[in-house]
């Protein structure tokens, strides 16, 4: 580190131009004579910046006057990070190198060069071993710990693995390595393997004549051997908030327990007891807690009982947010549940205000029930702004501030003033004025016809056109009712055009919490439906802000992307979000750290040297699935209980997935393969074309063997060329000839109907005929089948499937994402999923509607029907793969599981992957895959629960003669059966070493400040 005693002139002139900036701090390499390099600062007149930054990043050399010294420093093209930003007089730039990547490309590996170095950059505070040392450790994957701190930085210089750069500075005092090691780090881990050996370096409290690990050579070997001294150290180190093995449960809810047994003639089991004594424990300290439970154990009893322990029978008024398919079902669990309670479905501010009336009279506990829907619509919005002609710009309709833009080129950030187009449609980008903070977007009046008022025009589904300058919309599409309204508008300069569609409403959240304020308990039903930054969130955001105590319930919090979850975290733990250094601005922040980013790169070869390392430059990143571990510890580990199916004991039934393999006809198979060979050669050789035509493809390798007939061509998305399109599919069926599928669907049908049992068939593929298709077969047979369809509304599907069971329904048919949250199906005990999806969330939730505690038969089946060589097969082979990869986070650990944990695509890209590469997957046999996830009991006791009878809905008045709908439960006696449940409650904490580069690590922005 040396001290500038005053600003480095650097220059960058060729024949045409003369660049002259100054610089306060440089940071560079000097190897063989040669200065590259490695970070910079510079300021002077904005053009000459900016100039200077592009010459830079362009990979130009520059001349720098160092105290009276003229020095050349080489820049690389494109491999550095850099900032601008000016104060209208100066500008500043920052040009910060990039970590090489740590993977070889395919040539790199091809050719095995073990030789290539990667390199990485790392800057600390002066002198301060300890913090290089922390920044060593986060950019190596190589497991190391403090007390070989020493040891490992003076082997890492000594072996010129760690190498000091040159540091020059003004003001500040820091130093900056080079980490340059091979690609593999084997050069790493050698030091330490010598370290070890030799006894310079030791692992505290190891013995090296212990031969424990002798035998064990996988993770499930390992916890099967130390799980329950794994364990024991955990309860040790976590206390957790409530022992159900050492403690009792509160009176209030034995008094509850006791109520419910009396109304259905079952009482809650030992688990869900003790998930609702935690609860209520942790909203005795705290605002929030999260239930996270399996499917079918019993949520919405858990939680009114939580929440109802907590108050201690003083009277409450409560709100339920909940998709609008179980608003019913919430009602009607809530008089089974609470005493002196009343429970109501509010549609809108009408119906709330007359509860509230009531429940400002009487003397009991009310629960409102909100679908998430309902409390989200409100106003529709329109652009608040205005268009300032003096500035030229959009300005805030507060501060009046010009609204600016954000652009990134190359890597520089930069800002610009907006266009109307940014204001077609509202997102989060456009939604508040940075400045100010103020709503960029109004509620739209459709009663207002001032022209004042009326400066955006609203298109249907296009967005919002500013009617001054409507003729620039005309270039930007080709919809000719969107082009008739354009030139309407043009050719009307002060016509009003009210839009469509346009009303006054006041969100029901948004009532709740101006007008009522205060509400005493929130219960927010499936969680994870409002982790966006959505409509739905924000009306959550409402109730929880205005909420004295919040419980969330989800059966999967954490599921895909860790950009879902930002948000919903921000809405229930902000404060730890603040204390995680995670602005509510910047969920990329949060993504780096805790989620999966792929990053694009292009790479260019050396065409003189092939031995030279080949460089790249980052095209663009996007989110894949996947979520760090430590968003539980750091996150939810205090305020969340788990409950998984299991923890009920034997009282559940058996549960099993069972695949069925078919095989195509030698007609139809013959076809396939022609259109899969088309798609692997389109995937191969034309690039462009094979990243906008593979879903569509694949979703025709997926469905064609369904209905090999009737399926649209393929069309070039380039070229667009209807009369040549890439493939067109043949017939090779007719709609009426019956296929394997359906030959295999009924004789699962006629076995379980002659059985006593009803069945559910899932369909994916909407667009295909094969739901009338089986109802046809079905009816034929004499099955009473019906089609629950998309159009019956989410509120009556649940009414609408009683009354078909009640009517004598055999079979049952729909999609089942139209069931997959919320309804209990127990009805139907025999499930056959005739197609599958790609979606695992969708799949898990929709197959577990008839495994629920209150399930009578003895066991579940799931069968899923495919073609085996064909799309379908890999398909059912990657979703076992994710479905092992699922369990792990719930605790339930497989070999298959963590082999499949390295890959965190979606399953469109793996099967994509799998077809184009012909990779391997996991799962070898499919039977004995989903053979290890059943669930199969020793049931040489058999145990016969009898179900509670579901019940009417009635009208009754209340004491202000408003209408509530009330359930009213008869008193019915159940059998009682001893169950034996072993539940176990304790905080886990997981600690892993991510391979990530810090962001805050290649930046010398906090560093220069300190």
């Amino acid at each position: 580190m040396r001290k500038l005693p005053q600003l480095v002139p650097i220059i960058h002139h060729d024949k045409d131009i003369l660049l002259k900036c100054f610089s306060d701090t440089l940071v560079y390499h000097k190897e063989n004579g040669k200065r590259s390099m490695v970070a910079i600062r510079f300021g002077g007149y904005p053009e000459q910046v900016r100039g200077m930054s592009d010459a830079m990043y362009g990979g130009i050399a520059v001349e720098a006057e160092i105290e009276q010294h003229r020095v050349i420093i080489s820049t690389q093209k494109k491999q550095c990070r850099r900032k601008l930003s000016h104060d209208g007089v100066y500008a500043e730039a920052m040009l910060i190198a990039l970590d090489d990547e740590k993977k070889d490309t395919e040539e790199d590996e091809e050719k095995r060069k073990e030789s290539i170095k990667q390199k990485k950059y790392i800057f600390c505070k002066e002198n301060d071993r300890d913090a290089l040392f922390e920044e060593i450790d986060k950019k190596i994957s190589v497991p190391l710990i403090p007390e070989f701190k020493d040891f490992i930085i003076d082997e890492l210089i000594k072996n010129e693995i760690l190498i000091p750069l040159e540091v020059l500075s003004i003001e500040q005092s820091f130093d900056a390595y080079m980490l340059r090691m091979r690609n593999d780090e084997k050069d790493v881990i050698d030091i330490v393997n010598r370290g070890l050996a030799s006894g310079a370096i030791s692992i505290p409290n190891a013995d090296k004549s212990q031969n424990d690990f002798k035998d064990i050579n996988s993770v499930s070997k390992y916890l099967q051997e130390y799980g329950t001294v794994i364990a024991e150290r955990i309860k040790d180190s976590f206390t957790p908030l409530y022992d159900p093995a050492t403690e009792d449960i509160c009176p209030i809810l034995k008094d509850i327990n006791k109520y419910l047994k009396s109304h259905t003639g079952y009482e809650l089991y030992p688990a869900q007891l003790a998930v609702a004594e935690a609860v209520k424990r942790r909203l005795d300290e705290a605002k929030v807690a999260m239930i996270i439970a399996e499917c079918g154990s019993g949520k919405t009893k858990i939680g009114s009982a939580s929440l109802a322990a907590y108050q201690n029978g003083k009277k409450s008024f409560n709100v339920v947010l909940s998709p609008s398919h179980v608003t019913g079902k919430w009602v009607r669990e809530i008089y089974e549940t609470l005493p002196n309670t009343k429970a109501a479905v509010i549609h809108n501010i009408t119906e709330l205000q007359a509860v509230y009336k009531d429940y400002t009279k009487n003397n009991s506990t009310v629960y409102v029930i909100l679908s998430k829907e309902r409390a989200r619509d409100g106003y529709m919005k329109r652009p608040a702004v205005r268009y300032s002609r003096g500035k030229g710009a959009y300005i805030c309709p507060d501060c009046g501030a010009v609204i600016m833009e954000e652009l990134n080129d190359d890597g520089t950030k930069y800002k610009v003033k907006v266009n109307q187009f940014f204001f077609k449609k509202e997102n989060n980008k456009n939604h508040k004025c940075e400045e100010c903070g103020a709503n960029l977007w109004t509620a739209y009046n459709p009663d207002d016809y001032s022209l004042r008022h009326n400066k955006w025009v609203k298109i249907g589904n296009y967005g919002y056109v500013y009617r001054d300058f409507a003729y620039s919309h005309l270039e930007r599409t080709k919809d000719k009712k969107v082009i008739e309204k354009l030139n309407d508008i043009i050719s009307n300069p002060d016509m009003i055009f009210p839009a469509l569609g346009g009303y006054r409403r006041y969100t029901l959240s948004g009532y709740i919490a101006e007008h009522i304020k205060e509400v005493d308990g929130l219960l927010c039903d499936e969680l994870h439906q409002y982790k966006g930054d959505s409509g739905q969130g924000n009306a959550m955001a409402n109730l929880v802000g205005c909420s004295k105590k919040v419980i969330g319930m989800t059966a999967t919090l954490v599921n895909g992307y860790s950009s879902g979850i930002f948000y919903l975290l921000y809405r229930i733990a902000p404060n730890l979000m603040l204390a995680d250094n995670k602005a509510y601005d910047n969920p990329t922040a949060f993504n780096s750290e805790y989620g999966v980013t792929e990053e694009v790169f292009e790479v260019e070869v050396s065409e003189y040297n092939e031995n030279s390392r080949s460089r790249g430059s980052k095209v663009r990143e996007r989110q894949l699935p996947g979520v760090s571990p430590l968003v539980y510890s750091r996150f939810l580990i205090e305020s969340a209980v788990f409950l998984s199916l299991n923890d009920m004991g034997k009282a559940l039934p058996d549960y099993e997935e069972i695949p069925i393999e078919l095989s195509l006809s030698d007609e139809v198979k013959k076809e396939y393969d022609r259109i899969e060979n088309a798609l692997v050669s389109i995937m191969r050789n034309d690039r462009k074309a094979s990243q906008k035509i593979m879903s569509k493809y694949l979703q025709l390798l997926s469905t064609y063997p369904e209905q090999p007939y009737n399926q649209d061509p393929v069309i070039h998305p380039i070229y667009k060329d209807k009369e040549n399109p890439i493939i067109t599919p043949r017939d090779t069926a007719a709609p009426e000839d019956l296929s394997e599928k359906d030959l295999a669907t009924l004789d699962i049908v006629e076995r379980k109907v002659k059985n006593g049992e009803r069945v559910l068939i899932y369909t994916n593929w909407v667009r295909l005929d094969t739901q009338e298709k089986l109802k046809n077969l079905l009816s034929e047979k004499g099955y009473i089948t019906e089609i629950l369809r998309v159009n019956i509304p989410p509120d009556k599907r649940e009414t609408w499937v009683e009354d078909k069971v009640r009517k004598g329904i055999d079979v049952l048919i729909t999609n089942p994402s139209l069931v997959e949250t919320g309804l209990d199906l127990n009805a139907f005990t025999t499930l056959v999923y005739y197609n599958i999806g790609y979606n695992l969330f969708t799949f898990r939730q929709s197959s577990r509607r008839s495994w629920r505690i209150n399930q009578t038969a003895p066991r579940i089946e799931v069968y899923m029907l495919y073609y085996k060589g064909v799309m379908q097969e890999r398909a059912l082979k990657l979703m076992a793969s994710k479905l092992a990869v699922a369990t792990i986070i719930e605790g339930n650990l497989s070999d298959e599981g963590l082999a499949a944990m390295s890959e965190c695509r979606d399953m469109t890209t793996l099967l994509a992957k799998e077809l184009t590469l012909g990779i391997k997957s996991e799962v070898d046999d499919l039977s004995e895959a989903f053979k290890k996830m059943a669930i199969i009991h020793d049931r040489t006791e058999e145990t016969q629960i009898t179900e509670a009878d579901e019940n009417n809905v009635e009208e009754v008045k209340t004491d202000n003669q408003e209408k509530l709908k009330l359930y009213i439960p008869p008193v019915r006696v159940h059998t009682e059966v001893e169950i034996s449940v072993s539940a176990a409650f304790s905080s886990k904490k997981r600690h892993s070493k991510a391979e990530y580069d810090d962001p805050d690590q290649i930046s010398l922005f906090d560093l220069l400040a300190s």
